[in-house]
């Protein structure tokens, strides 16, 4: 795990000793992600720099930029290759030598004997580049969900590339103007999407992407992986996918305990770090747990299901509370991410991985298991939607539809109005309607001018449409747990973990974001994930099976809860912490660049006191802007 960074000189103006303190600039910027060593090399017209944090062989042979055959080859790698020494054995049987014991070397040899084909065969979460002295080419590439960042900035001449937005912003060639469309985006999904940055001049190399930069200053990115349900063979028989579950999630999470450096859990009292846990308990002799929330009456219902399961596999348990108090962190936050996020998560996602830190610098997560399982009140949602839209096609092509408006019961009435206005919009758009209406109707009261513009230039509906259009999804359900895995969630559960374990000098790895358990889920048939009909209860159902003999009863039956979701983040915006939103809301960053109405912005707040409607962590993002605004003034 490290920060890594690189500068290609494509107009070879600078000399080696230029590029190389330009770069050890950018690496000391990236510290925190890798602060057992630091690193630094140049090659003519090309210097790389990698800040590492040593997990496999932590001996200095695995110490970055890594060169193999005479500095031909060079790598930065930033990431972990869960599978390497299944890779290492293939290698070593075609006559392969290794000098190290790093995951690092065997995937430069990978990429060295396959290139970018390579990727095909690496289970992990990575960001990587390798120069090609001879070609004088660079090659870069990121995991298949996007787990590892990886930024970067093409101007003429001149390419560089990063861990992190802060590492390029030391660069004079790298421009500070402000994106209006990476912000418009970044309030629609949390934070600001592939390939789009907050700033005009940095752009994101988009998961399961790779980018080759040529020395002719050609630049072209490809695509390496998809998610599709096209063509994919399910698997009819129920039990079938709870024992492929199963296996899959114990295989994976074997995989991912693999370390030279001891490990940890992030544990709730839900089924996704639950599950990661059983499966730990199967791979490791021993490991601590760690719960974040806010026990205002002791007797916090994560706290007590955290506990449970605790108990059940004799993890050493923390827990650790989150305050009121605590937004005096709101600063160190948002410096950590270099952009302003629509989510309250960061907060005490930060403190979490700093208790973590401070004992390991590894930890397992349950993240994505909601997004492919289908563990939110919306896939039921949907589901359900999917049914009646069927009924009412069924209807309305027998000629029953339109009579049905005239029925004197007030529910047939009812719905035979809602498929009147929805049914008939082609299934892509719907769900990008009903996922953006609420937003656009909140950035439609809060708009400055120059947000209005890339707004009516830039629809995030679109994005929405193109997501379900691109997985070869039949439903909305289907649909929708494609847009949460690789678009709307896909920033939150990749983006937040990564950052705020960095900041911490901690490695997050997630099992159920690992390529196997992905194109497994999406093997499993939708109803086998989710039946509405049992509404609470009607989420996760074969991870629930899966569980059954895991976990404690009481945690499998238990009400869906996000980690920290007990913390009443809506609740302070308006009490303790209504002084700092005031002043954040009224910021003078925010209505003179034209970004937002500072009238518009003071009536929503107003709004939302009473109105639960009004969405809490719109005007959270909002603050976080004003925030970012005023720290990079």
């Amino acid at each position: 795990m490290c920060g890594i960074s690189g500068i290609y000189d494509l107009a070879e103006k600078q000399a080696g000793s230029a590029l190389l303190k330009k770069v050890e600039g950018m690496v000391s910027r990236l510290e925190h992600r890798g602060p057992d060593s630091r690193g630094s090399r140049s090659f003519g017209p090309l210097a790389l720099g990698a800040a590492r944090l040593a997990i496999l062989d932590i001996s200095d042979t695995g110490n970055q930029p890594m060169s193999l055959e005479d500095d031909r080859f060079t790598i930065v790698f930033n990431g972990e290759i869960y599978n390497y020494l299944e890779l290492r054995r293939q290698l070593q049987a075609e006559g392969v030598d290794f000098r190290s014991g790093t995951d690092t070397e065997v995937l430069l040899r990978m990429y060295m004997r396959k290139g970018a084909s390579c990727l095909a065969e690496l289970r992990g979460m990575f960001a990587f580049a390798v120069w090609d002295s001879r070609k004088k080419e660079l090659f870069l590439a990121r995991d298949r969900m996007g787990e590892k960042p990886l930024v970067y900035c093409r101007m003429d001449g001149f390419f560089a590339f990063a861990s992190e937005i802060k590492a390029l912003l030391t660069l004079p060639e790298v421009g500070r103007e402000i994106d209006p469309v990476g912000l418009h985006y970044g309030l629609h999904f949390v934070n600001v999407p592939p390939p789009y940055s907050a700033f005009k001049d940095v752009r994101k190399l988009p998961p399961a992407s790779c980018m080759t930069v040529g020395a002719d200053g050609s630049m072209t990115v490809d695509r390496y992986w998809r998610v599709s349900y096209g063509g994919v063979e399910k698997i009819a028989d129920p039990r079938e996918c709870v024992r492929q579950l199963g296996e899959c999630l114990d295989d994976t999470v074997r995989l991912m305990c693999r370390s030279d450096v001891p490990i940890a859990a992030t544990l709730s009292g839900g089924l996704d770090s639950g599950a990661v846990v059983s499966s730990m308990s199967r791979a490791v002799d021993s490991f601590d747990t760690f719960c974040v929330s806010c026990d205002r009456d002791n007797a916090d219902r994560e706290f007590e299901g955290a506990r449970r399961v605790s108990e059940m596999y004799s993890t050493g348990h923390h827990e650790v509370i989150f305050e009121k108090d605590d937004i005096r962190s709101v600063s160190e936050v948002i410096a950590s991410y270099d952009e302003p996020l629509t989510s309250f998560v960061p907060m005490h996602a930060r403190l979490l991985a700093s208790a973590i830190g401070g004992k390991v610098k590894v930890a397992l997560t349950g993240n994505g298991g909601d997004e492919l399982f289908g563990g939110y009140a919306d896939h039921r949602f949907l589901q359900r939607s999917d049914a009646r839209m069927r009924l009412w096609r069924d209807l309305d092509r027998w000629g029953i539809g339109r009579l049905s408006g005239l029925c004197p019961v007030p529910g047939v009435r009812r719905s035979a109005r809602k498929y009147r206005d929805w049914g008939r919009i082609p299934p892509n758009r719907f769900l990008a309607e009903i996922r953006t209406s609420a937003t656009r109707a909140f950035c439609d009261a809060v708009y400055g001018d120059l947000m209005r513009a890339a707004a009516a230039e830039h629809s995030a509906a679109r994005l929405y449409e193109e997501a379900f259009e691109e997985c070869g999804a039949t439903s909305l359900l289907e649909g929708f747990l494609y847009q949460q895995l690789m678009l709307l969630s896909q920033h939150s559960i990749v983006t937040i973990p990564d950052t705020s374990g960095m900041a911490a000098s901690l490695e997050y790895r997630s099992p159920f974001l690992d390529v196997r358990m992905v194109e497994l889920g999406l093997r499993i048939p939708a109803e086998l994930k989710v039946d509405w009909r049992l509404g609470e209860d009607g989420g996760k159902l074969v991870m629930k099976e899966a569980l059954r003999d895991r976990l404690p009863a009481d945690n499998v039956g238990m009400k869906k809860a996000g980690f920290g979701s007990t913390i009443p983040y809506r609740e302070w915006l308006f009490t303790e912490w209504s002084d700092f939103m005031t002043r954040k809301l009224k910021s003078d960053a925010l209505g003179d660049l034209g970004l937002f109405s500072p009238d518009g912005l003071g009536s929503a707040y107003e709004r939302a006191r009473n109105d639960t409607r009004v969405p809490a962590e719109l005007l959270w993002g909002v603050a976080m802007v004003a925030e970012w605004l005023e720290s990079n003034a």
